[in-house]
């Protein structure tokens, strides 16, 4: 009795022998094998364009640091008046213009860079001709927060 008991189990070792060597041949050698892709970065839409990103961005920020030094120079109050009113819509058009700026880090299109692009162009005529901007902002930051109504121009910093 055991010993057809121990030939089935020898029998039994050589077949899970003879299958794990079978498994183990038509496995890729692991350094050959493709690599998974990288999750360090998250893929790039096909219609991301990198350089019309960065353009804009430029473009953005040299429009920011344009009307910071009007403000600071006091250059600007030569073009309009220097009151509540334009002081709370030029913070509002930096706002907007950092809003747009920072949203071109995740990437834009072509087509997205333009539309920010003519945007930027519509903030700044309507700031200019001292018309409110169109968008309410409410920014809560340390110890102020500062509120914009796009269709009034009212607005401006209050403490916290």
């Amino acid at each position: 009795m055991f010993g057809s008991i121990g030939a089935v189990l020898i029998v039994g070792i050589i077949a899970v022998a003879m299958l794990l060597g079978a498994l183990t041949a038509t496995r890729t050698d692991p350094s050959t094998a493709p690599l998974p892709p990288s999750i360090s970065e998250p893929p790039r839409s096909p219609d991301t364009d990198a350089g019309a990103g960065a353009e804009i961005a430029d473009i953005l920020d040299a429009k920011m640091d344009e009307y910071k030094r009007l403000r600071d120079s006091g250059a600007l109050w030569q073009s309009i008046p220097d009151n509540d009113f334009n002081r709370t819509a030029v913070a509002a058009f930096l706002f907007f213009l950092t809003d747009m700026k920072v949203a071109t880090i995740w990437g834009v299109d072509a087509a997205q860079a333009q539309e920010y692009e003519e945007r930027m162009t519509m903030l700044e005529e309507r700031l200019l001709a001292q018309q409110p901007l169109g968008d309410d902002i409410k920014i809560t930051l340390e110890d102020q927060v500062f509120t914009y109504d796009g269709e009034t121009g009212e607005g401006g910093f209050t403490p916290k």
